[in-house]
């Protein structure tokens, strides 16, 4: 500037010793220095102004630059700062784990739910339908009068009267298994014919009722549909000698059969009669 400032001087005294359009010198009176504080002030406008007005302050020009002064030396450490913000932690989130924890526990809980029916089926095994003691008696009935006819005799005619006794027997034999009755079932049901032994000199507590001449008794874990139950109990009185021979006799055309399930057992009793005590 001050190079600038004494070239613009020495151009003004030039000019003013070599005059201009053939002018006069100025008058002794008038001083050099006014002419030279017109040329300064004239000039000095034309110096321009640092590139800051001209170039495009972009965000970093923005900030202010660091001088010696203390109050520039503060602002650059808090725009030193500035960068470090929160936006590192916003993108961080460590709370995306929660989603794959739910869906985890849910896959634990998923075999539980289904190690329950493997264990009730290795426990269970088969599951059998529920089977109707009156559909086994009337398939052993039809059965044995098969096995019957096959070998030349007579079918057995079922009485109902008679089949109240042999169920009434049936649930005998789940506590004491054996042709001794603990009670006379006749007698507890008044079936068949009564028998006064007071006409024979005995005392009316020896009187009795006769309702069939012979018995069966089987007991078995039995299992499996009514059919296939059927099958193995007759099969198995045919095959017994000492029962069939009055069970698949023409001797005893009538016959009633009872069945009862007990401890997991199956029981069953067979009466067979010569004669029809009471329907």
């Amino acid at each position: 500037m001050r190079k600038a400032i004494i070239l613009l001087l020495c151009c003004g005294v030039l000019v003013g010793m070599a005059g201009c359009g053939g002018n006069t010198a100025p008058p002794a009176t008038e001083s050099p220095p006014t002419t030279i504080s017109k040329i300064i002030t004239a000039e000095t406008p034309a110096e321009p102004i640092p590139p800051t007005t001209a170039v495009e302050v972009t965000e970093k020009e923005k900030e202010p630059t660091p001088t010696e002064s203390k109050y520039q030396a503060a602002e650059a450490t808090v725009t030193a700062t500035e960068p470090i913000t929160e936006k590192p932690k916003e993108e961080i989130k460590p709370t995306a784990p929660t989603k794959p924890a739910e869906s985890s526990a849910a896959e634990n809980i998923e075999p539980k739910i289904e190690e329950t029916p493997k264990e009730e089926e290795i426990y269970a095994g088969i599951q059998w339908p529920e089977v109707d003691p009156v559909e086994i008696e009337r398939l052993i009935i039809e059965k044995i009068n098969t096995y019957r006819i096959t070998q030349g005799d007579v079918a057995a005619m079922m009485l109902p009267g008679l089949t109240e006794v042999a169920r009434y027997r049936a649930k005998e034999l789940t506590t004491n298994f054996s042709h001794t009755d603990i009670r006379d079932v006749c007698k507890e049901l008044k079936y068949g014919e009564f028998v006064d032994m007071t006409l024979y000199g005995m005392t009316a507590e020896d009187s009795y009722y006769q309702g069939y001449n012979r018995e069966a008794i089987g007991m078995g874990e039995w299992f499996g549909t009514a059919e296939s139950m059927s099958d193995r109990i007759a099969d198995g009185f045919h095959h017994s000698k000492g029962h069939w021979s009055y069970v698949g006799s023409s001797k005893y055309p009538y016959i009633a059969v009872g069945v009862t399930k007990a401890n997991d057992k199956w029981y069953v009793c067979i009466c067979m009669s010569k004669e029809n005590y009471g329907g």
